[in-house]
């Protein structure tokens, strides 16, 4: 995986442990914050590969973040994945309107999130010739 750090924004304790376990086995460094605006303040400072990102957090929610940081050109290759517990279509069209790149619904299999964000990766990565 190239993504070399992993920043997951999440409210929900168990997931963040469950996800960076399993991708501190293998071999990414994995940061994480359980409400908005710790989480907004470290995609700013820690420079992530990857943002995993909750919907519902307290103080700045999941779209805010997103928004905030893809209208910034230091995030706009950024890859930013949604992931939620809600299985409601208006959150998939926020999630696009706020520029994420997937929205993934819980509970997730981590060997799938693997998948899924490997090529998520590949595709912001530059072709080489």
């Amino acid at each position: 995986m190239k993504a070399s750090r992993i920043l997951i924004i999440d409210q929900d304790d168990a997931f963040i442990r469950n996800v960076q376990t399993y991708f501190e086995a293998l071999g990414v460094d994995v940061i994480s914050a359980e409400e908005g605006t710790a989480g907004y303040r470290l995609a700013k400072t820690t420079d992530p590969g990857l943002i995993v990102l909750d919907t519902i957090l307290p103080n700045l929610n999941g779209f805010q973040i997103c928004r905030l940081l893809k209208d910034d050109d230091r995030f706009q290759d950024i890859p930013i994945v949604f992931v939620s517990s809600r299985d409601l279509f208006e959150d998939v069209t926020r999630a696009e309107q706020a520029k994420g790149d997937l929205f993934l619904r819980k509970p997730i299999v981590l060997d799938q999130l693997t998948e899924e964000l490997i090529t998520l990766i590949t595709s912001y990565e530059p072709a080489t010739a």
